[in-house]
Parts: structure tokens; C-alpha cells; sequence
């Protein structure tokens, strides 16, 4: 009897291992995979974030808003449309950014003259409601003497 029962665990391991795939990678590694797979499953992780840092996209459009600021002054600047026409368009697509990254709608595609300036001008109030910080303090505006 007991050789009997011998010959069918021996039987049975050798069919059972027969229909497994053959691989090179040893069967510890396979098992410590499918547990890995099956924790992952599990027990997702943290959601990657996609774009660049809100801290970044707040810093590059107060900088793109100070140079706004700057070309606004009535001084001639040589190839100041260039310029102006440049950061006007850089600052409507970090502007853009930033709505993405916070949720926020946004409609400037298609949009141009008064009703795009509308817009700009929607976005930047509900980015501000949503707590990002367009307007900084910097060193030129904080002197008072």
C-alpha cells in the first residue's frame, strides 16, 4: 500500500511539473512575483502626478506676469511686440497648465481679443480661489523708500 501511494504523489508531481511552463527563472523567483503582483493588486500605491509641480507652474507664471508687468511700461523696448506677443503666449499656456493641475475648467482655446482676455481673466480669479498664488511680493515692490 504504501509504495502504491508513493507511485501516485510520484505520478502526479511528475504530470503536474510536465504541464508547467519551463522557464530559466527558478520557481522561487516566480512565486516571490506572483506575490508581488498579488500585494500590488492588493494594495495599490499612491497615484503618480503627471506634470510638473504646482510650486513650478506658480513660480513660472509670477515670473511671466512680472515680465508683463515690465513690458507694460511705455518705455521703448527694442522688439517689444516680439516680446510681449511671446510672453503673452507662454503665460496663457503655464496659465493653462496650472488649470489642469488644479481642476480648474478652462476655455482659452479658441478664443482671441476681448473675449480671450475675459477668459484670462476668469481663470486667473478661479485659480486664486483654488488657492494658487499669482501675485508674489518681490523686492522692488516691498521698497518703500
Amino acid at each position: 500500500m504504501f509504495w502504491l501511494v508513493l507511485w501516485l504523489v510520484v505520478a502526479v508531481v511528475t504530470v503536474v511539473s510536465a504541464m508547467l511552463p519551463m522557464t530559466d527563472v527558478p520557481r522561487h523567483v516566480r512565486v516571490g512575483e506572483a506575490l508581488a503582483r498579488r500585494w500590488r493588486r492588493w494594495h495599490p500605491g499612491r497615484p503618480e502626478p503627471t506634470g510638473a509641480p504646482i510650486e513650478n507652474i506658480a513660480a513660472t507664471l509670477r515670473r511671466l506676469q512680472d515680465w508683463l508687468d515690465a513690458y507694460a511700461d511705455p518705455q521703448p523696448i527694442p522688439g517689444k511686440a516680439t516680446k510681449v506677443t511671446a510672453t503673452a503666449n507662454a503665460y496663457d499656456r503655464v496659465l493653462v497648465e496650472a488649470c489642469h493641475a488644479l481642476d480648474v475648467p478652462e476655455g482659452l482655446d479658441g478664443t482671441a481679443g476681448i473675449d480671450r482676455e475675459a477668459e484670462r481673466l476668469r481663470m486667473q480669479s478661479a485659480l486664486v480661489e483654488a488657492g494658487l498664488v499669482l501675485r508674489g511680493t518681490s523686492i522692488s515692490r516691498r521698497r518703500t523708500w
